[in-house]
């Protein structure tokens, strides 16, 4: 698309245009590389200066993201999500969002927890615990490392139900009558550890949200422990006393 040069819109107001079309339809997508200031120089027909001060306003915008030493990149704004919104697990929140779910068990063995696990779940420290760990797909694309603890005194043979692509809290609910209701959660911010880069298609060093909940029933009981790890980098997590993601005027919010 070559830009007018005989109209009043400044030159940089239609490369912005036109970015943002082709990210609509698709030229450009959501989480992907957007081509260099030469190429955009070359396909728009514009200077150098014009395409510089279009990208930082997208930036501002926030449309495009620019990366340290990676180049610019358009922001997903599907990765906008709820950190407090539902007790419910992975599967639940990727299907209300329609994404594909598929899972990836990495270990699963019977261990014992640590003395500070052991307090959190009211057990004692010789119970036996589920761990299970677990990558988790969106749509094909890897979003979160799931750690899971399961007291087995409280899911007698859930050891061997955990396979292919279980839904953990469908399976407590369903073949265990457990409803959880609420949760305690603490969330951290650390750098992506090689292992952690791998799976999750990052950089080692990369910012990563690590999430530690705690999850219990209608009685206040605890009934699990998870530790997630969640790509940081052009994501976004919202904390919020309302349910929309809007900040309204009053309002509460939390933005990565």
């Amino acid at each position: 698309m070559l830009l007018d040069q005989n109209t009043s819109v400044p030159l940089y107001e239609q490369l912005k245009e036109a970015i943002k079309a082709d990210i609509g339809s698709g030229v450009y997508h959501p989480g992907g590389r957007m081509p260099s200031e030469t190429e955009l120089e070359q396909k728009y027909q514009v200077s150098r200066i014009t395409v510089r001060r279009a990208i930082k306003e997208l930036c501002d915008e926030e449309i495009l993201v620019r990366k340290q030493g990676k180049g610019t990149f358009v922001l997903d704004h599907e990765k906008y999500r709820r950190l407090d919104r539902t007790v419910g697990g992975f599967h639940d929140m990727m299907e209300k969002e329609g994404k594909k779910i598929t899972v990836d068990i990495l270990e699963k063995s019977i261990v014992r927890v640590k003395p500070s696990y052991a307090r959190d779940l009211h057990i004692d420290p010789e119970d036996d615990v589920v761990y299970m760990k677990r990558l988790m797909y969106a749509n094909d694309v890897p979003i979160m490392i799931d750690t899971t603890y399961i007291p087995l005194k409280k899911f007698p043979g859930i050891y061997e139900k955990l396979v292919g692509n279980v839904a953990l809290f469908r399976l407590m609910e369903q073949d265990y009558g457990v409803h959880l209701e609420r949760y305690y959660k603490v969330l951290k911010v650390q750098k992506a550890s090689k292992e952690m880069s791998r799976l999750l298609g990052c950089h080692a060093g990369d910012p990563v949200f690590d999430l530690f909940k705690v999850t219990y029933d209608r009685e206040g009981i605890p009934q699990n422990i998870s530790v997630s790890i969640l790509k940081g980098e052009g994501t976004k997590y919202v904390i919020s006393n309302s349910d929309g993601d809007e900040l309204n005027q009053g309002e509460l919010s939390w933005r990565v």
